[in-house]
């Protein structure tokens, strides 16, 4: 495109950015954590006159633009009041930021339709990946469908999040198991198995678009390129969400001497779809890694704090997240519980577990949010000194995965 083009597309896409934001600022229905602030993508048809090829090429535009949790947070949540174990320099070395982060490539799936809108079975599809926001390719006249999805950037190379595409229909995300736990819930020992929290990345799902051989049906002609110019707008969204989970001790007087950092919350999506964001029907167990700091000020108090960042698919059969959408869970599954599992080292060496119930905060924000569990330690049962071959509840990594028996109702 020359130069006359290009700065018609900027100031227009510059003047889109701003209007947008302003719209946004004023939003007070979204409570989250984060939001990835959607913005178009334009696909861009360029076609010759007199429209009589059999085949054209389309631009496809996908500008991101992603808000952090303080400017969001500010909307709906005074997020400052609710959390108080901070975010340091060591928490970003371990965890890394508290963000939702900017997407560098992209995968893309066209399927084409032929003449008729709104087939339901993808049976040819073009699969490719984008580096940057652009991209250029051939489109036949007729309907499309185009999935997208951001690619996640893991240096060093421990990404967890797995794509299935073996259904062209129904793409889904699904992570990794990494080790059990055993639990004593009501009599009953059960060994279930700990996931792997997935990465956040972010997908969008443009059905029936029209390549069109009725010039009346693009926006406009670019007497510069010479072609005709279409747009379609949709929206690149989370397919995960993020959680930050604080314990607060009060009183602990020296009585909590530690922790092992492991902790887990039951009830979560084992899986998600790319196409829709809608959460699997199946629970796990999501495990995730905590830090104790302390002497923070809460509430006028000073208390000891574990704290850490949990990153899920979202609650079971659960619909995916957009500009607008409810934080209170609406889905079928109301009935599972959300248990907190974590373990104390007490002051005479002896690592005992503890389960919390947090069903009402995650289905209240059930696109990410706060979760916090207030302790007073005066009232903390002590157990015997730790034995020589006791440990963690968690286990290591579990090796027969088939045989594992599960707690957690279906």
């Amino acid at each position: 495109m020359n130069m006359n083009f290009n700065n018609f597309v900027s100031k227009a896409y510059s003047r889109s950015k701003s209007l947008r934001a302003k719209a946004f600022r004023k939003q007070s229905l979204f409570v989250a954590l984060a939001l990835f602030v959607a913005q178009p993508f334009v696909t861009t048809s360029c076609i010759e006159p007199p429209l009589k090829l059999p085949a054209q090429e389309v631009l496809v535009d996908m500008p991101v633009v992603i808000t952090e949790m303080e400017v969001v947070w500010d909307i709906d949540i005074d997020w400052k009041s609710k959390w108080y174990y901070g975010w340091d320099e060591e928490d970003i070395r371990l965890w890394g930021k508290v963000e939702y982060p900017e997407p560098t490539n992209f995968e893309a799936r066209r399927y084409y339709l032929g003449e008729m809108p709104g087939v339901l079975n993808h049976t040819n599809v073009d699969g490719f990946t984008v580096y940057g926001n652009t991209f250029r390719r051939t489109y036949q006249f007729g309907y499309y469908d185009i999935l997208l999805w951001s690619n996640i950037d893991s240096p060093d190379q421990t990404q967890v999040v797995t794509i299935d595409e073996s259904d062209l229909d129904e793409v889904t995300a699904t992570t990794s198991v990494t080790r059990g736990i055993h639990v004593t819930a009501e009599n009953d020992s059960a060994l279930t198995a700990l996931y792997n929290q997935p990465e956040i990345f972010y997908s969008a799902y443009p059905r029936d678009i029209y390549i069109s051989r009725d010039m009346k049906d693009y926006d406009y002609y670019n007497e510069q390129e010479k072609v005709w110019v279409k747009h379609i707008n949709c929206q690149l969204e989370p397919l995960v969400y993020i959680y930050l989970v604080q314990i607060i001790l009060y009183n602990n007087d020296g009585r909590v001497k530690g922790i092992n950092g492991d902790a887990a919350i039951s009830a979560f999506a084992n899986s998600t779809s790319v196409n829709t964001g809608h959460t699997s029907n199946t629970p796990c167990m999501v495990y995730f890694n905590t830090r104790l700091k302390r002497n923070l000020e809460v509430k006028g108090k000073v208390a000891d704090i574990i704290g850490g960042k949990l990153t899920t698919f979202g609650l079971c059969d659960m619909d995916g997240f957009n500009v607008g959408s409810r934080a209170q869970y609406q889905g079928s599954r109301t009935e599972l519980p959300n248990y907190l599992y974590y373990e104390l080292i007490m002051s005479n060496g002896a690592t005992q577990a503890y389960r919390a119930n947090v069903t009402d905060q995650c289905q209240s924000q059930c696109h990410g949010g706060v979760i916090t569990i207030e302790i007073d330690c005066n009232e903390l049962e002590v157990g015997p000194p730790a034995e020589e071959g006791t440990g963690s509840i968690f286990n290591p990594t579990v090796e027969d995965y088939d045989e594992l028996i599960y707690e957690i109702p279906l």
